[in-house]
């Protein structure tokens, strides 16, 4: 019967979609189809009920009612995906002859009225986002997710306000974006109508304007704990049980009000929303998630080890400023369309890092800046499939594919760069002056551009065409003819782009105009020591003598921020095979062990792992697993350590992990050290597999993690059988429900010491791709790729992922570049990789 209705709704939808408007129809909501609602649809509300039941497979039902008003009838097109789970449909208290087609729900002209409209619809709420666990749930609607759950409009120019009430088990709490203003408890009946569970209503006040993907509820078993700095009230809750982590509860809430502190000073515009409260999760896919009063964070990034490294501290800083500053860039202000996201991103990462220099003042933060924002900018730039900062979109239902480290990281060293170009001060009027006319609205990077324009003389409409419009990075190279340095810049893509910015090599100041420019230098200089200051982007190709020069010396380098922008150039020079794997380890382990800065040698250790993987020589781990004991910097110790968990094949050393785990009190290691340790050492040691998990499962005792660690330890298994239908378990969408744990079972069943049987992993996994991308959350697919293929060293592996683009031409742009940027390392061995061409 359903498959009838379905095809009549497509029948009649016939007639009324000519040519021109047709496109209306389509599945998800084409650009289209947004431009005509916000054009005619104004004033929207939502009320919304569900009623959570106790147990995670139950059905949730729930009703919502749309209000809007139109200014002359019309037909109207919302959008639910669970098409089959609508029960009623009503227009303005009427049934009304509504069609289902293409994931919209259609509701005719002669329905709806001039002015006012309400549309109410019953329906069971899908789970693809209520990611439901058994003692609590929580929504992440981000991008075009709401549609999952509810229909409604599901683009962000259509903001609403939210009016909220849910009904849950009595023992569970609740938390929404707004204050709650009501609660209470009644008896639910079953359907025997006898007597039931006790439940409890919240109801949640009417929140500011918001666009559907920052509409949020968490419903469960929380603890709570509030924090008050004399302006703001903040209310953590968590699911933690260690007293430890929990007793780092008082330092997240002063990093959270401070970073709304520094933000109202540096804007000018007090905090935009009711209430600022923040909720821990268990397995939570992102770091966190920037809903409006009710924030989500990953418990490993905010609960910290007893022994944290200082990029953990940081980290933990900068995620709640880049969630902080997204209150006021995205929520307060969002994007029209989401080929603006990177919009609100600049500003998150951005003002993260600046927002975190108070908070660490002992910490060279343009050094910090060159690790987390430009390293990251690079590797994922130099990849075939690197994208402009803005990209095309043509439906929402692609807008989590424009999500990469691009959007993340080269933006803000673009907007790092508009700051010096346009100056300090004009920068911060410009901001304030978007902010307070765009506030509760929408808008575009164009319209941003334009206010920033009038505070300044610069031509930043050119400047933003190449940084932010067009993909890749310049390739900059250098010589010296006597006493002049000769800089040319070029596009590796043949477009003939010049990126205009401004650094330092050596001490001499380098202003890129055009593709070249020249500088007087005093002296005889012999070397190159380009992008000396860390200022500039783009690759720096050292000349010949310079490089060997380099490779020996880049310790010896007095200032910091120098030596790390010497690391990073290196490692673009191996990236780009310029330096073959064992040189480069050998200039690797050469100087780190004098090296003193904390922050400088996490970069180091972060870089031996990849020419580690390919030199044949194994015995290089035993004179890491010596420096692991006696590095005098403890977090370098731990990282080190770490490194070898992930990595050891040499028996010596693998030997001596196992006693680390055996014993099970190493002071560098925590909790989760002791889980990955675990999981590598069942697979190396094939006969004790079992004994191995089930000493470690013992020893955990808080009860998420306890379901983490038994969920990827079933990858751990040496049955090849088994193995493979996990594998073909994962590719079903409720197996991969926690998102960080299915990469992890992913991760360790493609594992180094696999890597002939796990290549037949790559087709299927692939061939899945789409299907994962639609019931996945935005970074999920190109993590999946990520794991799949990031590591691996055969040949078969390419010739796999070349057969599957030879077999798919036309495969989707946004998609494919998820595969390239994956791909990179097996392209750059074989000699594929990016280069000018």
């Amino acid at each position: 019967m359903r498959k009838f209705i379905y095809i009549l709704a497509a029948l009649l939808l016939g007639s009324c979609m000519s040519d021109n408007t047709s496109f209306l129809y389509d599945g998800g909501i084409s650009l289209e189809l947004a431009q005509h609602r916000k054009e005619n649809i104004h004033n929207l509300q939502y009320v919304l009920h569900f009623n959570i039941p106790q147990h995670k497979d139950s059905a949730i039902s729930a009703n919502i009612d749309i209000a809007f008003t139109l200014e002359h009838p019309q037909e109207v097109i919302v959008d639910y995906r669970e098409l089959e789970n609508i029960k009623t449909v009503t227009a303005n208290g009427n049934p009304t002859s509504y069609k289902l087609h293409n994931e919209h729900i259609i509701i005719p002209k002669k329905a709806l009225q001039n002015g006012e409209n309400h549309i109410e619809v019953t329906f069971i709420a899908a789970n693809q986002s209520l990611n439901r666990r058994d003692e609590f749930l929580y929504t992440l609607l981000v991008p075009d997710r709401a549609r999952t759950v509810f229909p409604c409009f599901d683009q962000p120019d259509l903001k609403a306000t939210f009016s909220l009430s849910l009904q849950v088990p009595q023992e569970w709490t609740a938390v929404s974006n707004s204050p709650v203003v009501n609660q209470s408890v009644s008896e639910e009946e079953n359907s025997s109508n006898l007597s039931g569970s006790s439940k409890k209503t919240f109801v949640f006040a009417p929140t500011e304007p918001l666009s559907t993907y920052l509409f949020s509820f968490v419903a469960g078993k929380f603890s709570s704990e509030t924090y008050n700095d004399g302006k703001h009230t903040f209310t953590a809750y968590h699911r933690e049980t260690d007293p430890h982590r929990i007793a780092q509860l008082p330092t997240i809430f002063n990093q959270v009000a401070m970073s709304l502190a520094w933000l109202e000073d540096y804007t000018g515009v007090p905090y935009p929303f009711a209430k600022y409260d923040f909720i821990i999760l268990p397995g939570f896919q992102y770091g966190g998630m920037e809903h409006t009063g009710a924030t989500l964070y990953n418990d490993g990034r905010m609960f910290l080890s007893k022994n944290p490294t200082p990029d953990e501290e940081l980290g933990r800083a900068e995620l709640i400023a880049h969630e902080t500053a997204h209150m006021w860039f995205g929520d307060f202000v969002t994007m029209k369309w989401f080929n603006d996201v990177w919009t609100k991103e600049v500003f998150a990462n951005y003002f993260a890092q600046r927002i975190t220099e108070p908070l660490f003042p002992g910490i060279n933060h343009r050094l910090n800046w060159l690790k987390s924002i430009t390293t990251s900018a690079l590797g994922e730039d130099r990849t075939l499939g690197g994208t402009s900062i803005r990209q095309p979109l043509d439906n929402m239902s692609n807008a989590g594919l424009v999500y990469n480290n691009i959007i993340y990281n080269k933006a803000p060293v673009m907007l790092e760069k508009l700051v010096e170009l346009m100056g300090e001060e004009a920068f911060r009027e410009g901001i304030h002056d978007y902010l307070v006319t765009y506030g509760y609205n929408n808008a575009t990077w164009d319209d941003l551009v334009k206010i920033l324009d009038s505070k300044c003389d610069e031509d930043l409409a050119a400047f933003s065409d190449v940084w932010v419009n067009s993909n890749g990075m310049p390739f900059i190279d250098f010589s010296i003819v006597r006493d002049t340095l000769l800089v040319k810049q070029s596009d590796p893509y043949g477009r003939g782009l010049t990126w205009p910015q401004s650094f330092k090599v050596g001490v001499t100041e380098v202003k890129m105009s055009g593709a070249e420019t020249k500088v007087a230098i005093g002296g005889n200089a012999q070397y190159v020591v380009p992008n000396s200051d860390g200022r500039g982007y783009g690759y720096f190709r050292y000349d010949a003598a310079s490089l060997q020069w380099m490779l020996e010396n880049w310790g010896a380098i007095a200032d910091e921020t120098c030596r790390q922008a010497q690391l990073m150039n290196l490692q673009e020079a191996f990236q780009h095979r310029e330096i073959g794997a064992q040189e480069w380890l050998n200039s690797l382990l050469k100087g780190l062990p004098d090296e003193t800065n904390a922050l400088l040698a996490s970069t180091i250790c972060g870089y031996i792992g990849a020419p580690l993987a390919e030199v044949e020589d194994r015995g290089v781990e035993k004179a890491l697993w010596k420096l692991a004991q006696a590095h005098p910097l403890k977090s370098c110790r731990q990282q080190l350590l770490r490194t070898l968990i992930s990595g050891a094949q040499e028996s010596f050393v693998r030997g001596e992990l196992y006693k680390i785990w055996e014993d099970a009190n190493h002071p560098l290691l925590g909790e989760n050290d002791y889980m990955s340790l675990a999981y590598e050492l069942a697979i190396q040691n094939p006969d004790k597999q079992k004994e191995i998990i089930a000493i470690q499962a013992a020893r955990i005792t808080n009860p998420d993690r306890k379901l983490q660690f038994e969920f990827i330890a079933r990858a751990t298994t040496p049955d090849t059988l088994e193995q493979e239908q996990l594998f073909n378990l994962l590719l079903q969408a409720e197996n991969r429900r926690v998102e960080p744990w299915a990469l992890k079972t992913l991760g360790y069943l493609c594992h180094r010491n696999r890597e002939g049987q796990a290549v037949k992993y790559i087709r299927p996994a692939l061939d899945s791709l789409k299907y994962i991308q639609r019931t996945s959350d935005i970074f999920f697919p190109q993590n999946w790729t990520r794991t799949l293929l990031g590591s691996r060293h055969s040949a078969r592996a390419l010739v796999e992922v070349d057969k599957f683009f030879e077999d798919n031409p036309r495969y989707p742009a946004l998609l494919r570049s998820k595969i390239l940027q994956a791909s990179w390392s097996l392209q750059r061995r074989a000699g594929d990789g990016y280069s000018p061409k």
